[in-house]
């Protein structure tokens, strides 16, 4: 077994343009289809609030896409920030394609929040809420002078407490 080979630069952006021009395929076809048969189907208020936000979340993630790979990102790279944005951008084109056979589909738009809640409950609430408190050192309680110093303290702070009639000390209270 060798080492897998890694990629170069020109490699890379080869496969960021070909990554590229499909997903602006899957827009790009997404809207059209969408747009031509709503045309006949006919609409609503609530066809174009959704048509809208559908468009802008498909472009604005084909934005950040297209960003990344300007920045020298590999778009093919597994378990990184653009597989989570290819994941949203084909979510929404095939949620807008159904929605053409019922406005229920909408609804499962819904996955990519409740996708993102479980990862952000596995990956940094959960641990944060239920990991272990850290032990104590056995000496925690004691200071450097032991108990002796301690008492001595608190036997200091009486003194200044009691020379004042246990109010505090100010400038202005000396007797």
């Amino acid at each position: 077994m060798g080492k897998e080979r890694t990629k170069g630069e020109k490699e890379i952006r080869a496969a960021n343009a070909e990554t590229l021009k499909f997903y602006k395929s899957v827009v790009s076809a997404t809207l059209v289809v969408y747009a031509v048969v709503r045309w006949f189907l006919g609409f609503s208020w609530f066809h174009v609030f959704m048509s809208i936000s559908a468009a802008t979340t498909l472009s604005l993630t084909y934005g950040s896409m297209s960003s990344a790979a300007a920045g020298g990102t590999d778009l093919n790279m597994d378990g990184g920030l653009t597989d989570y944005l290819k994941d949203i951008l084909l979510v929404t084109a095939g949620v807008t394609i159904l929605s053409l056979f019922s406005d229920y589909c909408w609804y499962l738009w819904l996955i990519i929040p409740l996708f993102a809640l479980g990862k952000l409950w596995t990956g940094i609430i959960k641990p944060w809420i239920f990991a272990p408190a850290p032990e104590e050192p056995a000496n925690m309680g004691q200071d450097q002078g032991g108990p002796r110093k301690g008492m001595r303290q608190t036997k200091q702070r009486k003194n200044v407490g009691g020379s004042t009639g246990g109010q505090p000390m100010s400038a202005f209270n000396l007797r």
